[in-house]
């Protein structure tokens, strides 16, 4: 997807189709956030590019009430570009089928926008707030750094909740931090369950490495608030621990069927590792510390770059404000 890409003067990543897209109908690009919202056709709508595929969102209210989810499901199978369709409350998400040049891409995206808002005003569906329901004041504002369909009262709601949780959580200081270190080894033990289960079918996998970094990290931000600079070391100490436990606990079940044919000797074999390594021939231990270092290596590799990444990613500014001009009255449906 790189071709679809381009740097501002500023550094930041600009997606070209989007920007396309924006242009083509009317939206506005914004930069900040790399999405494409807007008014088109009377109806409310955001574009952001999310996990390999293009979504496009709306928030629609059927005569006060939740859209038919049936009904939304359905339209899967009656656009042709849209790859899947998903529904919370109000909101209505469109996954759209990208394409092999960009050209493509922005044409799926194209038809299935128009297409998608020829089926909801045909079936009554209308644009409305995400959160009550509301099709009075509505509009597009921009909080935390993504798009959301709100009125004024519940933006600013909102946006005094977030900064008031924002403040908290600069505020936990050498606490938060130890609830960091709890929420980070909870989250790595979650995350070596999966790991053990890869390595007991006998697979090194770079996806044990990915799912106990998601769960560690998460841990971590759950109980510190926030994902810093300390989280880093915290998070890959945490794995690297839960690694070498779950390689000893691999070699115990192994060593426990060798030994006496059957796991009724696990524990035993755990706590006694060393000392059963070193009464055995020398081939033994170098499998163990093979075994260790390679599960080290594959777990850690992508580990320590999904944890990096969130860090830096924590690290951007997540802006709030109104993305349409709120004193235009025809913004207002």
């Amino acid at each position: 997807m790189n071709a679809f890409l381009e740097y501002s003067q500023g550094g930041k990543m600009k997606n070209k189709i989007l920007m396309a897209v924006a242009d083509t109908f009317g939206l506005k690009y914004l930069e900040d956030i790399n999405e494409a919202a807007g008014v088109y056709e009377n109806y409310f709508l955001s574009i952001r590019f999310v996990n390999n595929f293009y979504q496009c969102c709306f928030s629609l209210s059927q005569m006060g009430n939740y859209p038919n989810k049936q009904y939304i499901k359905s339209l899967r199978k009656e656009i042709k570009p849209i790859q899947g369709m998903e529904m919370s409350g109000y909101l209505v998400k469109a996954n759209i089928k990208g394409g092999f040049t960009t050209k493509g891409c922005k044409q799926n995206i194209l038809d299935s926008v128009v297409q998608l808002i020829s089926h909801f005003a045909a079936n009554g569906l209308a644009s409305c707030s995400e959160v009550s329901g509301s099709m009075d004041g509505v509009s597009l504002y921009c909080l935390n750094g993504q798009s959301h369909f709100f009125t004024k009262e519940e933006y600013d709601k909102k946006r005094t909740e977030q900064e008031e949780k924002n403040l908290r959580d600069e505020s936990r200081g050498p606490v938060g931090i130890l609830l960091g270190i709890f929420g980070a080894i909870v989250g790595a033990f979650l995350g070596a369950i999966a790991v053990f289960l890869f390595s007991r079918m006998g697979f090194v996998t770079l996806y044990g490495g990915m799912i106990m970094a998601a769960t560690t990290v998460l841990g971590y931000k759950l109980f510190a608030g926030k994902f810093g600079f300390i989280g880093i070391p915290v998070t890959i100490l945490s794995m690297a621990a839960m690694v070498y436990l779950v390689n000893r606990l691999d070699f115990a079940f192994l060593l426990s069927e060798a030994y006496f044919g059957s796991f009724e000797h696990v524990m035993e074999c755990f706590q006694y590792m060393k000392e059963i390594l070193a009464e055995e021939v020398e081939e033994v231990g170098m499998s163990y510390t093979r075994n260790l270092w390679q599960l080290m290596i594959f777990t850690l590799a992508t580990g320590i770059i999904f944890t990096i990444a969130t860090f830096i990613a924590e690290k951007k500014a997540k802006p709030s404000y109104p993305i349409l001009d709120e004193s235009d009255p025809n913004l207002q449906y």
